[in-house]
């Protein structure tokens, strides 16, 4: 059986670092690092990725974010600000997804690069951080499975199972 030691990694006064937000901050450096060699590969501009990385970053945070809040409004009709506390939770892969190619779109645009290109040279670092990132759900006890008694099974604490699975335990 296996447990998650809880969403944080440590706390110092008022400053809490999150497995979730460390995890998502490492697997950013990896990609960049890994899309950076490869735009060499591809001969694209010096330089290119690094100049996109905080672009890409910030739109695709506040396209997660939107698109998360989109789906979820019944939460955020009598208190519309709080779609802005991002810090409570709450952001979709679909949202960042969007925005992001977006982004890169319109980057690609203008500095004229080849949109393909530097995709191919992205989506490397998009699938190697979406696997580094899940571990995040695994802290947070967050997108996991059905209920089982399978020998690898993962204890889910009451508070984050679905109401259809209040009974079950492990999953």
């Amino acid at each position: 059986m296996f447990t998650s030691p809880g969403p944080v990694l440590f706390q110092f006064g008022p400053l809490t670092l999150r497995w979730y937000g460390l995890l998502i901050a490492t697997a950013v450096l990896i990609g960049l690092n890994l899309s950076s060699r490869l735009a060499q590969t591809r001969k694209l501009e010096n330089g290119l990725i690094s100049d996109l990385l905080p672009l890409l970053v910030l739109f695709s945070v506040i396209g997660a974010r939107l698109y998360y809040v989109a789906f979820e409004w019944h939460n955020y009709t009598n208190q519309p600000m709080k779609a802005l506390a991002i810090w409570e939770g709450g952001i979709a892969i679909h949202g960042a997804l969007i925005a992001g190619t977006l982004t890169l779109l319109l980057f690609c645009r203008w500095r004229r690069q080849p949109f393909l290109d530097v995709l191919d040279v992205l989506v490397p670092s998009l699938a190697l951080g979406q696997a580094i990132g899940r571990w995040g759900n695994f802290f947070n006890s967050e997108a996991f499975g059905v209920p089982t008694e399978l020998p690898w099974k993962l204890f889910i604490p009451y508070a984050n199972r679905p109401v259809i699975y209040a009974d079950a335990e492990f999953f």
